[in-house]
């Protein structure tokens, strides 16, 4: 499995020293994970490392792992902070942050209090700058929660959607757990990743949501939001489209049937 959503470097509020981020590298390898994109947040409200120093932090913790015998490889990222100025200072190019990888996919998130109005155009500016982008947790939003219909306009908009393993697993809120169980059923989930923060709480483990997607809704599914969608990010490759995915089986289970 592939960690698309991960604070294993010691650089923000995620792993609190390089042994932590260590620690949280064996959680992983024995949950099943083998790669994981690290996605320090990019916040202009917090003076969270950048840059080359990020880059340099994650070529000593490969390192690291290399020497302790650890099979999994940390791969560059952030989780950019949305706020109007983003936008403006991206066409300046005076920021440094990484996108999924280096690939076209970044991961955006918002703040709680200060959500966009028109979600679907933020995707669409910046759609026409060349990025695809993917919405962190969309359901811990309020007003997602309460108007799922606007992820729908911002998948139109070619928006992809993440949402947390606790979420699936239901371990949040039941506002939470009902907006990613929805958006599961409706094959509007394109990404499971575990937003891990540390080695004690929220720890980057995947293999229990797994098993849960395989189970309610196919091992295919489990495949792809697991697996190869995280693969074709890191590749820079198009993401599989769920709803046609889900369509698609619809169709060739109707056609089994009528077979027999």
């Amino acid at each position: 499995m592939i960690d698309t959503h991960c604070h294993i470097l010691p650089v923000d509020d995620g792993a609190k020293d390089m042994e932590e981020s260590i620690k949280m590298a064996r959680v992983a390898q024995k949950d099943g994970i083998k790669k994981i994109i690290n996605t320090t947040h990019f916040n202009p409200e917090f003076e969270y490392p950048k840059g080359k120093i990020l880059l340099d932090k994650i070529s000593e913790l490969n390192d690291i792992l290399k020497k302790e015998n650890i099979d999994i490889e940390v791969f560059p990222g952030n989780e950019l902070y949305y706020n109007e100025a983003l936008i403006k200072d991206i066409e300046k190019n005076n920021i440094e942050f990484y996108t999924l990888n280096n690939s076209k996919y970044i991961l955006l998130e918002f703040s709680p209090s200060r959500f966009p109005k028109k979600l679907e155009e933020v995707v669409y500016e910046f759609s026409i700058k060349g990025y695809k982008v993917v919405l962190a947790h969309v359901e811990r939003y309020k007003e997602l929660q309460e108007e799922p219909e606007i992820i729908d306009k911002a998948i139109q908009e070619g928006a992809y959607i993440q949402v947390n393993v606790s979420s699936v697993l239901k371990k949040g809120p039941k506002t939470v757990n009902s907006l990613c169980e929805k958006l599961l059923k409706e094959g509007k989930v394109h990404i499971v990743a575990s937003d891990a923060h540390g080695f004690d709480k929220r720890r980057p483990m995947l293999k229990d949501g797994y098993e849960y997607i395989k189970n309610e809704y196919g091992e295919e599914n489990a495949k792809i939001l697991f697996i190869k969608n995280p693969s074709n990010i890191l590749e820079d490759e198009e993401l599989l489209d769920m709803e046609e995915v889900k369509k698609k089986s619809f169709l060739a289970r109707l056609f089994s049937k009528r077979s027999n």
